[in-house]
């Protein structure tokens, strides 16, 4: 891919403000509330950086305003703007019509997947060039990025009949496509929801 092409690639990050309570709940359940969000926050100053280092232009979507993790994303180099929707589906669905009006490919990434990587993102900006949709599978039956290339795609409510955050939204997602195109997998990758994946995180050195 070259220069030209990668800038092309628009990579958005969604995010969750951090607030105690509204974050990373399933860990919150088990290890409280307050190492749940400095969990959230250690994963999101990681995809921040991962996203300064993206070739094309990035922006952090969160879902309401919060100055303390603005102020960083924007000392990083990265946009600002927030996530439309009235749920995950929606907000995707909102973001990727809205990046695809501004660059030829948009990536979305959430901000809990320790093992995502440059190499990783920049394998799903080539796919890309191959078909209208790539996503990355994750572990537990979602997804960790979608990517698309055709506005008219995000356009048609693709997430009405898929349930987000369970163990069938990858597969879910195929069968709201299969009609519209063939999208490409890349490899599996992991997120933190349990506190297993936190100390699997950090036992790869990807968390301290």
């Amino acid at each position: 891919m070259t220069r030209d092409e990668q800038t092309a690639t628009l990579l958005l990050v969604f995010a969750k403000a951090p607030e105690p309570g509204r974050v990373k709940t399933r860990l919150a359940a088990v290890l409280g509330a307050d190492t749940a969000l400095a969990a959230h926050q250690a994963l999101l100053e990681r995809t921040l950086c991962l996203a300064a280092a993206f070739p094309g232009p990035a922006v952090l979507m969160l879902d309401r305003a919060e100055t303390a993790t603005e102020n960083r994303a924007r000392a990083l180099g990265l946009d600002i703007d927030y996530q439309q929707g009235v749920d995950l589906g929606e907000r995707m669905e909102r973001a990727m019509a809205w990046g695809l009006a501004r660059a030829k490919q948009v990536l979305l990434v959430g901000s809990d997947c320790p093992a995502m990587s440059r190499e990783y993102l920049l394998a799903a900006a080539d796919a890309l060039r191959q078909a209208p949709v790539v996503l990355g599978p994750s572990e537990d039956g979602g997804f960790v990025l979608l990517g698309g290339s055709e506005a008219a795609l995000w356009r048609q409510s693709l997430f009405r009949h898929v349930a987000m955050s369970t163990d069938h939204t990858l597969a879910d997602t195929l069968k709201a496509l299969s009609d519209r195109c063939r999208p490409r997998l890349l490899p599996t990758l992991w997120d933190v929801d349990y506190p297993e994946d936190l100390d699997r995180a950090r036992r790869l050195g990807l968390l301290s």
